[in-house]
Formats: structure tokens, sequence, C-alpha cells
């Protein structure tokens, strides 16, 4: 009964652990795979986070060449006006167009590091 405890115990650590580098950017920068850039994509939808659901802020958006790309926004991901100043989250809306820098994890999850809304 013991071993089965154990067990059981060491799978829930272990599928916790996995997602920490979403809350710790410094655990995020040391498992990046690769970094990639959507230029001039237009944003299909926006969801931000709601803790009560457990659920991450993302944005998914669609390059030119018609690919949807979901990229998770965190609270390190830069967001940037037309102007080049900073701006608040509710100024990314669907139909935007928008650069998007972004890494994405070895488990396939891609964490925004910039998004700039143009004009």
């Amino acid at each position: 009964m013991r071993s089965v405890f154990f067990i059981l115990a060491v799978l829930a650590l272990s599928s916790s652990r996995s997602w920490a580098w979403l809350d710790d950017p410094a655990m995020a920068a040391s498992v990046i795979e690769s970094t990639r850039t959507i230029s001039g994509g237009v944003v299909k939808s926006v969801s931000w986070a709601d803790p009560t659901k457990e659920t991450k802020s993302e944005i998914v958006v669609t390059d030119p060449s018609r690919k949807t790309t979901h990229v998770v926004i965190t609270g390190t991901t830069t967001l940037w006006g037309a102007d080049d100043k900073a701006i608040m989250p509710d100024k990314i809306r669907p139909r935007a167009r928008v650069n998007v820098i972004y890494f994405t994890t070895p488990e396939g999850i891609n964490i925004g590091q910039s998004v700039k809304v143009l004009k």
C-alpha cells in the first residue's frame, strides 16, 4: 500500500513540475527551444487569464501565410502599441494587426516575448 501511495505522489509532483516554467520566467528562459517571429499577423482571438478556472492568457494569431499560432501571454511578455509605447492587454483585440516574437518550449508551448500592435 505504501508503494502505491509513493508512486502516486511521485507522479503528482512530476506532472506539476512540468508546468512550473509558466509561472517562473527564470525557469522558462532555461527551457527555450527556439525563438520565432510573426510579422504582420492578425489576431484571431484573445482570452485573458482567469485564476478561478486556472486558465492562462493567450492570443491566437494568423500569419500572412494563413497559419494559426497560439501564443501564451505571461507577466514578462512586453506589449507595445504602434507608437512604441507600452500598452495594457485590453488594447490587443481580435482583427488587430500585430508583430509577435515568441519562443517554443520543448513541450511545444509558444510563450510570447513581445507583442506589438501595428497601425
